[in-house]
């Protein structure tokens, strides 16, 4: 559901933290503003000379007495000119620098999302929709930015120029101080009676919006398999339905928009009759001159211009509390994870320990891993039924998760107690269907890697045997598309490997690497295995069987338990 109670004050007490590196921009912004609100303001005040003193046969000021009227005019209109150039001039670099800053920002706030998105567990995650967390990455975190940077130095210039305006007119005469004051109360309380619904509205509206968004990332996800089911049409109906909430809460949100905005029209005619009214009044009572009333009508107009503004920052203002409220709810999420651990070491020897270890999903059914020690450099092979908890198993290794009673261990030490970029830089994981990232196979390989010679990518290469494979498509540069398109399934497994084999850490974690690959590829993965045995820590897991001559552990897990069957003369106590 959409966001209800994340206010403009909470937006700015959770986010302003990231313009603390911005500090000089924000003085140079306020700075501008001011200045380019004052200049606006003065250009009106030649017009009031000329018309109170030029056309009544005096001289504006005794710096223009040696002027003609004509030229007391022309002087009059050019310093009139210059302050609005003054204006547009300020206004245009303060606009420079707010563009600039809303980058910066969005990045921070974009790279402070992914950084959340890559600490929490998978646990954490589970219960939203990639399509929604891929909004909040880079639609919200823009949006929120452009209100600091934007909607927030536009709204700072409308206050100005509004308080400006409204001293301007109490200097001209008090009466119109007053009555501008009486009008923007007026108007105040009727913007925050009929603002309430745009603002509901406008939040529905992102809700849906993430949906739409969401269903269609989905849809593209698994555009093939929709086709080759057949599935095409009720997909599309799912769409048009999601698709038609979107556009009802759109409407919803046009229409109380259109509403505010006829409100203010008609207010601001309103309060320009009762200004011209009055001062009409008081120009015949000779209170006020002509040019009293007309620039009392310029500043008038100036000041109910942000007013006539407001539906559109209101709308600006709403949305982005909205998506400021889910991108809070994400950075602010609890990770039931300790990561308190100092334990750090380049290389382990690769022994592993599991103590009475259980696990569960929530709503699942328990696992029990026991206690088991699989030694250094041994090489385990982990089966079981579909959906028994294998995945699990190595996610548990990687510690993605904790379990919920007893520890694991890496070398005797707790992994609570070890840091934890520090442990997960002792594995090395090849996982099933191998999501290789768009890019080249020299950014494959390197990913977690650091960044390896060529020499040494060729070597992982060659030990899979895709050196030659690769050469011929154009060497390391060989573009991966998304999802590995170009690349067999086999080929992309292979690829896989060569990736964990490069990363020569001591523990290498297999999920699946026979599947979905044929029986060549399949020869070459175990050759490279074999290769492996002894140098670190192997666990394969697999539905496929594993050589006996390569396995010194068969562990099994069925009914939700882990048991043990040493299948070489290693030492394995369970």
């Amino acid at each position: 559901m959409p966001d209800k109670g994340f206010t403009l004050y909470a937006t700015c007490r959770r986010f302003l933290s990231f313009l603390r590196h911005q500090k000089k921009r924000l003085a140079m912004i306020l700075l501008t503003s001011i200045l380019a609100s004052a200049f606006a303001i003065a250009a009106p005040v030649p017009i009031k000379l000329v018309i109170d003193k030029v056309l009544a046969g005096q001289s504006p000021s005794a710096f223009l007495t040696q002027l003609t009227p004509v030229g007391q005019i022309a002087a009059l209109a050019g310093a009139s000119a210059l302050f609005a150039a003054l204006a547009a001039i300020l206004s245009a670099v303060e606009k420079t620098i707010s563009a600039r800053a809303r980058e910066v920002l969005t990045r921070d706030i974009r790279l402070a999302c992914l950084d959340r998105f890559l600490a929490l567990t998978p646990l954490c995650t589970t219960a939203d929709r990639q399509g929604e967390l891929g909004l909040r990455l880079i639609d919200d975190g823009q949006q929120v930015a452009r209100l600091f940077t934007k909607t927030g130095p536009l709204l700072l210039r409308y206050v100005l120029i509004f308080l400006m305006a409204l001293g301007a007119l109490a200097w001209v005469n008090i009466w119109f101080g007053l009555l501008a004051a009486g009008i923007a109360l007026f108007l105040s309380i009727m913007v925050r009676i009929a603002a309430r619904p745009l603002a509901q509205a406008a939040r529905a509206k992102r809700h849906e919006e993430g949906r739409v968004a969401s269903s269609a990332q989905e849809i593209l996800r698994l555009l093939p398999f929709i086709q080759a089911s057949g599935g095409e049409t009720q997909i599309r109906d799912g769409f048009d339905v999601t698709s038609q909430n979107a556009l009802a809460t759109g409407v919803k949100e046009t229409v109380a928009a259109v509403r505010l905005e006829r409100i203010m029209q008609i207010a601001n005619g309103i309060a320009i009759a009762l200004v011209v009214g009055c001062g009409g009044y008081l120009a015949l009572k000779g209170a006020v001159t002509a040019g009293d009333l007309a620039i009392a009508i310029i500043y008038l107009n100036q000041m109910l211009k942000p007013l006539e503004k407001i539906n559109e920052l209101a709308s600006a203002i709403t949305g982005a509390t909205s998506r400021a409220g889910r991108l809070a709810e994400l950075l602010d999420r609890p990770d039931p994870m300790v990561r308190v651990g100092t334990h750090v070491a380049k290389r382990a020897k690769g022994e592993i320990g599991l103590h009475d270890v259980a696990f569960a999903y929530p709503g699942g059914r328990p696992l029990e891993l026991g206690t088991l020690t699989l030694p250094a450099g041994s090489v385990i092979a982990l089966s079981g039924s579909s959906g028994a908890g294998k995945s699990t198993f190595l996610a548990l290794m990687t510690r993605l998760f904790d379990p919920e009673t007893g520890s694991l261990s890496l070398d005797g030490v707790l992994y609570p107690e070890w840091q934890l970029e520090a442990l997960r830089a002792q594995f090395a994981l090849a996982p099933q269907s191998p999501p290789l990232l768009a890019g080249s196979v020299r950014e494959w390989l390197s990913l977690g890697n650091g960044t390896p010679d060529d020499g040494a990518c060729e070597v992982a290469l060659a030990a899979v045997a895709m050196d030659r494979t690769i050469r011929l498509r154009g060497g390391l540069d060989t573009d991966i598309r998304e999802g590995g398109a170009g690349f067999s399934g086999g080929e992309q497994a292979r690829l896989s490997l060569a990736r964990a084999l490069l990363a020569d850490r001591p523990v290498l974690l297999l999920d699946e690497p026979l599947a979905n690959v044929d029986q060549a590829s399949a020869k070459i993965i175990l050759a490279a295995l074999a290769r492996e045995k002894g140098k670190r820590t192997i666990i394969i897991v697999s539905h496929q069987p594993i050589p006996a001559a390569l396995v010194d552990t068969q562990l099994t897990i069925e009914s939700g338990a882990l048991t043990s069957q040493q299948t070489q003369t290693r030492r394995v106590t369970c």
